[in-house]
């Protein structure tokens, strides 16, 4: 009933977090798409050692979700209109941002511009990926400078 329902409680409206796999199937015609950097994925550029090693830490998420980090983005149609999709996992380390999630939205921001193709980002993030430090916090600049770039040529953006 739930997954009938999209994830949306129908006495309250309460909407239930989803994996970007359930979001994938919701969205896209026919589950039918192309991973945009499909292969990039993390490293440990700090050796960081907390409570867990961070190499550990991702092994881990890898693991629990299928997924080589926080971010899948990919080039589909919705409504047989081409689109290019960005879906981010809160499973995966609490959807935070590392280096990987900023450079594949930056792929698909790239892959949107060459394509003349609007953008949707789905977010579900906790903050930034501080085992990888001073990386993680510069996603965010990389990936407004490439908006505004999109934005400026007339890209259109959710």
């Amino acid at each position: 009933m739930l997954e009938e329902n999209h994830y949306i409680c129908t006495d309250c409206t309460h909407h239930f977090r989803i994996n970007c796999e359930k979001y994938i199937k919701l969205l896209i015609d026919n589950m039918e798409y192309e991973e945009i950097a499909k292969n990039v994925s993390s490293i440990d550029p700090l050796n960081f050692e907390g409570k867990k090693k961070y190499v550990d830490q991702i092994q881990q998420a890898q693991e629990k979700t299928g997924n080589k980090d926080a971010i899948k983005t990919i080039l589909g149609k919705i409504n047989s209109i081409e689109i290019v999709i960005a879906i981010m996992d809160f499973s995966f380390i609490g959807g935070s941002m590392g280096s990987v999630v900023g450079e594949k939205i930056s792929r698909a921001i790239d892959k949107a511009i060459d394509r003349e193709l609007p953008l949707i980002i789905i977010t579900a993030s906790g903050g930034a990926r501080m085992q990888e430090g001073a990386y993680s916090l510069m996603q965010m600049a990389k990936i407004c400078s490439k908006l505004a770039n999109f934005s400026e040529k007339g890209g259109f953006y959710i």
